[in-house]
């Protein structure tokens, strides 16, 4: 892996302007991807991982949505600053998505063969029948059986898995440098989500190309992530290696991510789930964001928003009492704990007033 960031993102800045005032989906996001790096970037639903990503392609709608501040840079380039057409050249050729759900984002009404080869075409500026074949390659390429045939099929002829990998072939078929999948592997089944995973990681070697992995599903990090940027109310809370977030996380908000992840075999332990829910985008509180579902929230907490600063060398993270973890003085696993502890001990109170 190649340290040199490809694509760097800095205090990006989305925000959606509706009629009760702005909604800040993304707010101050910042982070780097290497040459043959992937970056993780996890979080709850409605943290803003997807509008990152449609941001980095400059495909957020306007109206309502606009990327208001910060720098997207690729090669050292400010995709900010380009024209539309320019941008049009870069995206689905140097930068590639795959899209969280293929029945919706591939057209019903065209085969897929047809669906690869317009991005073949208007890219790389070939013939429709070199464009076939490329796109027959790149069927075979990504696992699909008999691709000849499968090239004339459409999107519904096919099952959820290669559908998912139709969206693949597409977006590979250019050999981009940076690949953005936004949950690759959202209802697929276990087996054929390790499949789409294992064929990633292939295609990552073979083509040494990026990939910034977007998923909320921490297993899927573990396995094939390099750093993980942590996201929480349009912000990155925490960021790191993969190992380090894992073993050593300093912020509540990723122990508690951590801490919800049940374990093979344990059965007598309750889960240390995180309470409450992702504040509305249009309603976020004063403080630090997350400071209302925070076991361990302080005065502090609740008046001022902490920056993302080095806690240990190349771990960042966004909490006022992130020193107290480091230095060991604060136990979060503990806070977390007390918390699930405290809310099965009112469960089973309310239980036993109702069957009185």
């Amino acid at each position: 892996m190649d340290a040199t960031p490809v694509l760097e993102v800095k205090s990006l800045q989305t925000y959606f302007f509706t009629d009760d005032g702005a909604v800040k989906a993304v707010d101050g996001v910042s982070f780097e991807v290497g040459a043959g790096e992937t970056l993780g970037i996890v979080g709850e639903s409605g943290c803003g991982k997807s509008v990152t990503s449609l941001s980095i392609l400059r495909l957020i709608p306007s109206p309502p949505g606009k990327i208001v501040g910060g720098e997207i840079r690729f090669m050292g380039q400010n995709l900010l600053d380009l024209p539309d057409a320019a941008m049009r050249k870069i995206r689905g050729n140097e930068i590639s998505m795959i899209f969280q759900e293929p029945m919706t984002s591939l057209n019903p009404v065209y085969t897929c063969g047809d669906q690869i080869m317009e991005a073949v075409m208007l890219h790389q500026k070939v013939g429709r029948k070199e464009a076939r074949t490329r796109a027959i390659e790149m069927l075979r390429l990504v696992g699909i059986p008999s691709p000849e045939q499968r090239v004339d099929e459409y999107p519904h002829q096919l099952s959820g898995g290669m559908r998912q990998r139709v969206m693949i072939a597409m977006a590979l078929s250019c050999h981009p440098r940076v690949l953005i999948a936004d949950e690759p592997t959202t209802a697929l089944d276990v087996t054929i989500q390790a499949q789409i995973l294992e064929l990633l990681n292939r295609l990552q070697e073979e083509m040494g190309m990026s990939i910034l992995l977007i998923t909320h599903d921490l297993g899927v990090v573990a396995e094939t992530c390099d750093r993980v940027a942590v996201m929480y109310a349009g912000q990155v809370v925490e960021y790191a290696d993969v190992l380090e977030i894992f073993h050593h996380p300093r912020m509540p908000y990723t122990a508690g991510l951590l801490g919800s992840i049940p374990v093979l075999g344990q059965t007598t332990t309750r889960l240390r789930v995180i309470p409450g829910n992702v504040p509305n985008p249009s309603e976020f509180p004063p403080g630090c964001k997350f400071h209302p579902r925070c076991p361990v929230a302080i005065e502090r907490c609740k008046v001022e928003n902490p920056e993302l600063r080095p806690i240990r060398p190349h771990h960042l993270a966004r909490c006022h009492r992130a020193e107290e973890v480091e230095a060991g003085t604060l136990d979060l696993a503990d806070a977390f704990k007390r918390v699930a502890d405290d809310t099965a001990a009112k469960i089973a109170a309310a239980a036993a007033k109702v069957a009185s």
